[in-house]
């Protein structure tokens, strides 16, 4: 199957803004992940980076299937069907007290 990827912010440069991956069927989101990581170089390291940033213990991203924030779904477990767009942000924090 098929599935479209689109990056913003710092992980644009690493992804090339978009690109579409191949996938098994039936494959999740962390499938997903695990595949740009062994594919495209620094992928995994700016996640890391990113996540230590944001005190998270998951992807340290905000990940969209569709629209929708895969924390309403099942996280990093959710299943992927052909055509599907997942959008990869970092996540925002700041701001003045």
């Amino acid at each position: 199957m098929r599935v479209k990827v689109r990056a913003f912010g710092e992980l644009a440069p690493i992804l090339g803004g978009e690109l579409t991956v191949e996938l098994d069927e039936g494959a999740s989101l962390s499938d997903l992940i695990s595949k740009i990581s062994s594919e495209k170089r620094g992928f995994k390291e700016k996640i890391r980076y990113l996540s230590g940033q944001q005190g998270v213990t998951d992807f340290g991203l905000v990940i969209l299937l569709n629209g929708l924030n895969i924390n309403l779904l099942e996280g990093a477990k959710t299943r992927l069907k052909d055509g599907d767009t997942v959008v990869i942000l970092p996540s925002a924090a700041g701001g003045a007290p």
